[in-house]
């Protein structure tokens, strides 16, 4: 599953703009998962339990996480009935594999969501014995758990010295636009 980001998550129409709802869900959330199985890749085994605090994930801790929830939501997606759900399996030991079941997760979300009408989006859920919800809160709840828990792996990536050892400079704005207004922006 070595595609680029574009190619298999960013933008699933192949443009630069969004065409429905389901290609922005594909977009955000494949793209924070896929973003994160990359990274997770690049971390040595010996690091997968490192942690710079006890009260601070670890690596496999997050990964396992997301992985877990992928699976359990989808399945109340599929599946109203909790009591038909199977059991969450144990996620994998080995760092290479976790990775993999995360991709092919990804890659089964990825599927899910271009497949889903708005009418099902609309499809009335409820999480174990939460009532009230609906397929597109599945959705968003995948979204921002998967967003939070890349964000924390990416601060756990970045004390590593995973992307670099120079001081973390934020993109911001304003930059940009001094750019644009002496038109050196191309």
């Amino acid at each position: 599953m070595s595609q680029t980001l574009s190619e298999s998550y960013w933008m699933p129409n192949g443009t630069l703009c969004h065409q429905n709802e389901n290609e922005v869900y594909v977009s955000i959330l494949c793209g924070h998962l896929h973003n994160m199985t990359e990274r997770l890749r690049l971390l040595p085994a010996d690091l997968w339990d490192w942690t710079p605090d006890v009260a601070a994930p670890t690596a496999r801790i997050l990964a396992s996480h997301t992985w877990q929830w992928l699976i359990c939501d989808r399945q109340h997606i599929l599946e109203p009935d909790a009591l038909r759900h199977e059991l969450i399996p144990d996620p994998p030991a080995d760092p290479a594999a976790m990775c993999d079941e995360l991709a092919e997760e990804t890659a089964r979300w990825k599927t899910l969501l271009l497949s889903l009408t708005p009418e099902q989006f609309d499809s009335p859920r409820c999480q174990f014995d939460y009532p009230g919800l609906n397929v597109r809160w599945f959705v968003s709840h995948m979204i921002q758990n998967s967003i939070y828990k890349h964000g924390q792996f990416t601060t756990l990536f970045f004390a590593l010295g995973l992307d670099g050892k120079e001081p973390y400079d934020a993109p911001f704005p304003n930059p940009v636009y001094k750019e644009l207004r002496n038109g050196s922006l191309s």
